[in-house]
């Protein structure tokens, strides 16, 4: 069985298709757009030549999922950069060259993804072409984020599985490039007492041998 730790997102994102004169700055000042970036760093050989990706470390895991939600698939010195978690090793040692962002004030920018159609959740987890929304940074307390779905949901079973608890307006399943679920999505109620209640009845409850994890977006 799966522990709340083992489905945890974590803080940190890896960032690949980098451009080869891409620095640990330019990471930052890009990803500052997501959240309060605390580390960066881009991973270099011996002879202190870019490999061509990166880390970003940030101060929460719900600015993580939005990174992961906004930028993956954004331009960033003239290449369409891919954004995932970060799934090795969370104690990477800096590389030669690589060095440690400065914290950095949140500027407020919101995820938001996908209209409603006719009352139904949104599409799947960003593409490269996804909308980005500029929003105030205060959280609505409409929207979700559910941390341990399984992974043959879609955002209609998500929706679906949460419209018994108020009305829905939109749901999505996050998806990786390979456009595989990376098992966390969002739900977006119409009022603040279902969101609260979605979180009372779910949160660390168990689906299909999986633990959620339930909580309010902080930045929708």
């Amino acid at each position: 069985m799966e522990t709340q730790e083992t489905i945890r997102l974590g803080k940190r994102c890896f960032v690949g298709n980098l451009a080869w004169k891409t620095s640990w700055q330019d990471l930052k000042d890009k990803f500052r757009e997501a959240g309060n970036v605390v580390y960066t760093n881009v991973m270099r050989d011996d002879d202190g030549r870019s490999k061509g990706w990166g880390i970003v470390e940030f101060e929460t895991p719900e600015e993580a999922l939005h990174a992961i939600q906004n930028l993956n698939g954004a331009e960033l010195g003239g290449r369409r950069i891919l954004v995932r978690e970060d799934r090795e090793d969370r104690d990477i040692k800096q590389a030669d060259g690589a060095g440690e962002a400065p914290r950095a004030p949140r500027p407020g920018r919101g995820a938001g993804r996908g209209a409603a159609n006719g009352g139904r959740g949104g599409g799947r987890g960003r593409g490269s072409g996804g909308a980005v929304a500029e929003g105030t940074g205060e959280s609505s307390g409409l929207q979700i984020v559910v941390q341990g779905i399984p992974w043959a949901y879609t955002w209609r079973e998500l929706k679906d599985m949460f419209a018994e608890i108020g009305s829905v307006e939109r749901a999505d399943v996050v998806t990786g490039y390979d456009g595989r679920s990376r098992g966390y999505g969002t739900v977006k109620f119409t009022s603040k007492d279902a969101a609260e209640a979605a979180v009372t009845r779910y949160h660390e409850s168990e689906l299909e041998g999986r633990r959620l994890a339930v909580f309010i977006d902080r930045y929708q």
